[in-house]
């Protein structure tokens, strides 16, 4: 019998926004994705609290096909940060999996970005942004 899996398209995600070590209330955050298997494209946006906190919840999807047949998944996963009329890239990545936590290693997405760094490349973690990992 066939049957529709589960795909994690985009863990969790916890974070705070800094300003030069000092958390930032009112940032607008932006978690959009595009999964290519299944031409699936969402945007949700939140503001960040007095404590500079946001939180997306997880993403997932389903479907018959990409359980089925033999495939590299491909979801292009971003966070975008909006303060002041400056947009920064806090983070970017493109998942190959459909694990729960499988963006990286099945570490939680909590995450600090502060503000006044610039976005580079985590080597560590496949990722580029203004936010890193905890």
């Amino acid at each position: 019998m066939a049957f529709s899996k589960t795909l994690y398209l985009f863990s969790e995600v916890h974070g705070t926004v800094l300003l030069n070590g000092q958390p930032v209330q009112g940032v607008e955050v932006e978690q959009d994705y595009h999964w290519h298997w299944g031409e699936q494209k969402r945007t949700t946006t939140v503001t960040t609290d007095a404590q500079g906190r946001f939180h997306f919840a997880e993403v997932t999807g389903t479907s018959w096909t990409a359980g089925l047949l033999p495939h590299e998944p491909v979801i292009v996963q971003r966070l975008t940060l909006r303060y002041q009329g400056k947009e920064h890239t806090g983070w970017f990545m493109a998942k190959h999996n459909y694990d729960r936590l499988g963006e990286v290693k099945g570490r939680p997405l909590a995450l600090v970005c502060d503000l006044a760094h610039e976005a580079v490349a985590h080597p560590d973690t496949e990722t580029f942004g203004i936010c890193v990992l905890k």
